[in-house]
């Protein structure tokens, strides 16, 4: 992937801070959701507007990890892209993944499925809305549109 912004239309995936800060910074591996997907490829990694508190208070204060202070993380827009290469039921994973990789605290259901990720990057952020599941976002539409706060003025 190349350090540029992307473009065009591309897959993206939603999810609560510190996830999406982890994820786009390559300290999270692997994102464990209730439902698979058959998608491969590039995919945007979407800060919504939700913190995890309790999990962000793990990381903070359990790991190494240089997470941001909980007011410099960023919400309510595209934060990173990676790559999924793997949908699979926790057993399933590839046997190099370490624990601190899949996930920071906490039991991994033997039900859900784990997003593999791989060469993951942060990004300016992109402001837009997400949306549940794997949605499309078109990036130079979004880059397009006015800042929310101008839209008024158009």
């Amino acid at each position: 992937m190349s350090t540029s912004t992307p473009s065009g239309v591309i897959k993206a995936l939603s999810l609560k801070q510190p996830f999406a800060w982890l994820i786009a910074n390559g300290y999270l591996l692997v994102d464990d959701r209730t439902w698979g997907t058959q998608y491969r490829g590039p995919i945007l990694i979407h800060a919504s507007k939700g913190l995890y508190e309790a999990y962000y208070q793990h990381i903070k204060s359990n790991t190494d990890v240089p997470i941001p202070d909980r007011d410099k993380l960023e919400y309510g827009g595209v934060v990173g892209i990676a790559k999924l290469v793997l949908c699979s039921k926790p057993g399933e994973l590839p046997a190099g993944i370490s624990r601190e990789q899949r996930a920071h605290f906490g039991g991994v259901h033997q039900e859900y499925y784990g997003f593999l990720f791989e060469q993951a990057r942060p990004l300016p952020l992109i402001p837009c809305a997400g949306k549940l599941g794997i949605f499309e976002i078109d990036v130079d539409k979004v880059l397009a549109a006015p800042p929310a706060a101008q839209k008024a003025l158009f």
